[in-house]
């Protein structure tokens, strides 16, 4: 094994596979400063749940847009701000510091609540069977193309009342508002991401004015017309709409398509587990408990940002004002302090739960509910439909798509059986 200093997360086979580097960190400097990205790494479980309720020493507000800048991303913000309605912040949105992320906040929990989640379930199974009907003729499928991504956008679709007939659209704007932050892109590469964000901006503000003169039972509806205790600003701004519902695109879709093809990876990888969650008599309750040891297991988010607005100290280590901080959420999963050989993928784990796949605090994931529902339906209905199912190549094959901001399968080829 390499010394730390010879691993970076700037180094493309390291975002691939974290896990080594993750462990090296946690044993021999468990918050370290990884000289490529010029920023501390926070890798342990307790010192990232201690970093992230440290709002006071470190912020939310600087975010992957700033962390991870290229020297040519001023002029394309500046085409976007002449062209369209301004770049893309992905921290403009409730990821920014209280009061204004409590205000926010406030705005976007009604929606994603656990009652309002429970109600959706009949609609996303529904839209599970729909996504299958396109591939279970054949045998054979691309489970993430067609399977693990649609799922994710048609229940956003469904969420925000847009039209089904603009989902492949929807798809690629939600790629290349996350890929806009990625590392590694070229100039051109951007370009092109900034005019997939400025169309999905367009997008956004007819629906947000037609929702505004004609309010329907839909999030851009509740978002719009919403009201707190505020009496200087008890609405969202249309500077506060546009990014709040660009996220709810952008975060709601890649991560859950990640999070469903990582499930299905390991249901395809593994025959015996496959049987059993098929066939267990607490179906439901086993289905759930995978769907945490997923998240667990395969983080999708490996790391955050956070900046520190002053002087403080994580895990013994000062950390400089002005620094970049990432928490690892991936390797606080891996923590073998706190989860038991927790490189093994164990459906009996009793503590799955409480994983850090979402984040932890107050910027805990706010579509957790959602994410965690859809992973469940999509699990529940293919589980029903197949009777076999199994990967196309060998698992070590798998093709990854992996950045500071998200992992998951590039392709998810597979063969299976359908139930007579």
């Amino acid at each position: 094994m390499a010394s730390l200093s010879g691993y970076s997360l700037t180094d493309p086979a390291v975002l691939d596979y974290p896990y080594e580097y993750y462990e090296k960190m946690r044993r021999e400097a468990p918050v370290y400063f990884d000289e490529g990205l010029q920023a501390w790494l926070v890798t342990r479980y307790e010192d990232i749940q201690q970093a992230a309720r440290m709002t006071d020493e470190l912020s939310n507000a600087l975010g992957f847009d700033q962390v991870v800048r290229p020297e040519w991303q001023d002029e394309i913000d500046e085409m976007m701000r002449q062209e369209g309605y301004g770049p893309h912040i992905i921290s403009n949105t409730v990821q920014v510091d209280p009061p204004l992320h409590t205000r926010r906040r406030r705005l976007l929990n009604g929606a994603f609540d656990a009652k309002t989640v429970a109600g959706m379930e009949d609609h996303i199974r529904s839209i599970a069977r729909d996504a299958m009907e396109t591939f279970v003729h054949r045998g054979e499928a691309d489970l993430l193309a067609e399977y693990a991504m649609p799922i994710p956008i048609m229940t956003v679709c469904d969420l925000l009342n847009f039209p089904r007939d603009r989902i492949q659209e929807m798809g690629q704007w939600a790629d290349s508002a996350v890929a806009q932050i990625s590392m590694g892109i070229t100039r051109e590469q951007a370009y092109v991401h900034a005019r997939h964000v400025m169309a999905l901006q367009a997008f956004v503000m007819d629906a947000i004015e037609a929702r505004r003169k004609d309010p329907g039972d839909d999030l851009i509806s509740h978002l719009v017309h919403a009201r707190i205790e505020d009496d200087e600003n008890p609405h969202l701004t249309p500077e506060e709409l546009m990014p709040m519902c660009l996220v709810v695109v952008a975060g709601g879709v890649d991560t859950t398509r990640n999070g469903i093809a990582w499930g299905l990876y390991h249901l395809a990888s593994n025959p015996e587990m496959f049987q059993r969650l098929k066939f267990a008599p607490d179906g439901g309750k086993l289905i759930q408990r995978f769907v945490e040891e997923t998240l667990r297991h395969q983080t999708v988010v490996p790391q955050l940002p956070r900046f520190a607005k002053r002087e403080c100290e994580i895990g013994g280590v000062t950390i400089p004002e002005g620094s970049s901080v990432f928490l690892c959420w991936g390797s606080a999963n891996y923590d073998e302090d706190k989860f038991t050989n927790a490189g093994q993928f164990d459906l009996e784990r009793k503590n799955a739960g409480t994983h850090a796949a979402f984040g932890a605090g107050i910027h805990r994931c706010v579509g957790n509910m959602l994410a965690r529902m859809e992973m469940k339906c999509a699990f529940r209905e293919l589980l029903e439909r197949f009777d076999s199912l199994e990967l196309s190549g060998n698992p070590e094959d798998l093709e990854l798509d992996a950045t500071l901001m998200l992992r998951g399968p590039a392709s998810l080829p597979v063969r299976f059986r359908v139930a007579s």
